[in-house]
């Protein structure tokens, strides 16, 4: 096996906490234990049991966890550590050497990499700027073929924060049940949607749906590292029986919080105000960009924690990234780590004046480079 390099974690890992104004996150700010939880609620947390508990997660938390989709139970739940360990476990459980898969891109590439790594062929369909970064069906359905094992989209989109409408998630549903595939769902920013009401999980349309999600993103608890997959009872059987073979267990701390912090209430107001943080970060980029619109352009996202940004320059995305780390120290994301040049990925869920200074610094140095 041939791992390629994950690029997109690799240079967020060597210097996002190297640089004065970080933008390159996706998520929203984090909580503080003391923001989240009630002084009974720390009190509590400081009797948990520091033992491995269930390896698949704890029963409760996978109870809480199904309720948040139609008519699933436990049974098709596991809670892994963070959702990159869902999607990991998500390709070893169903993905075999010879089989293929469809991806939609751009996308959080863990998985394409994870795919070619065991000698599964990989399918691109781009989502089209034009159509507000989604997929053209015709183009999806051309790409379908009988060797076809599974389809997997980011919705809400990472990088672009694009959503899907209805009746595209109805259209790919259709076109996934025709050919009798899998269809995955990277669904790690569902709830921050910033115009609509929160979207339907892919798991509540088509019965061979496998989601990824957590706590990361819309929820702003990335710290915890709670993830998890649900799917087919006998898929998430599979995947837990590879989970012994990973991380075997997540922190007994962490499903604590997680079983608070999924509650219907306390989502809904971790929800908002990631929504509200949101909503106010992307009108301060949306002014910076029309006031710099000889060098940026862009697609408002609809939900996520960031946006993509074209920028009129001829420098390589990833030249830029670094020249600005160097010079300016800002950290941002290059389109290159996505296979799309011309573009950064610049995060809305930072406290709004941290956003606003990054954003300036941004803007003054490519005003002092020769177009």
């Amino acid at each position: 096996m041939k791992i390629e390099e994950f690029t997109l974690e690799r240079i967020q890992s060597l210097y996002e906490n190297t640089v004065e104004f970080n933008l390159s996150d996706s998520g929203v700010h984090p909580y503080s234990l003391n923001e989240l939880l009630s002084a009974e609620q720390r009190a509590k947390l400081m009797e948990v049991e520091l033992g491995y508990g269930w390896t698949n997660g704890a029963v409760e938390l996978r109870e809480d966890i199904a309720k948040l989709y139609r008519n699933r139970t436990s049974d098709e739940v596991i809670v892994t550590n963070g959702s990159a360990e869902a999607n990991f476990l998500m390709v070893m459980s169903l993905i075999e050497p010879g089989d293929e898969i469809v991806v939609f891109v751009p996308n959080y590439l863990q998985i394409w990499g994870w795919a070619r790594a065991i000698g599964a062929t990989v399918k691109e369909v781009k989502l089209r700027e034009e159509l507000g970064w989604t997929p053209d069906l015709d183009e999806v359905r051309k790409a379908i073929t009988p060797r076809t094992k599974l389809m997997t989209i980011c919705n809400p989109n990472n990088p672009t924060g694009s959503l899907l409408s209805r009746e595209t998630m109805d259209a790919l549903v259709e076109i996934a049940r025709a050919q009798g595939c899998y269809l995955h769902a990277d669904e790690v920013y569902k709830g921050a949607e910033l115009e609509t009401d929160e979207a339907p999980s892919f798991a509540d349309l088509y019965e061979k749906a496998i989601i990824t999600s957590g706590l990361s993103k819309a929820m702003a608890l990335p710290g915890l590292r709670i993830g998890w997959l649900v799917g087919p009872a006998k898929d998430i059987y599979t995947a837990w029986q590879n989970k012994d073979y990973t991380s075997i267990t997540t922190s007994a701390l962490s499903e604590h919080i997680a079983r608070i912090v999924v509650q219907p209430g306390k989502r809904a107001e971790i929800l908002q105000r990631s929504k509200t943080i949101l909503r106010e970060n992307l009108a301060l980029l949306a002014n910076w960009v029309k006031a710099n619109d000889e060098f940026f352009s862009f697609v408002p996202p609809k939900a996520g924690g960031m946006a993509f940004i074209k920028y009129s320059h001829s420098m390589n995305s990833t030249e830029l990234v670094h020249r600005l780390r160097e010079e300016r120290g800002i950290m941002l994301l290059p389109g290159d780590v996505y296979g799309m040049d011309g573009y950064i990925r610049i995060g809305i869920g930072a406290p709004a004046e941290h956003l606003s200074a990054g954003l300036e610094r941004l803007s003054d140095y490519l005003k002092s480079q020769p177009r």
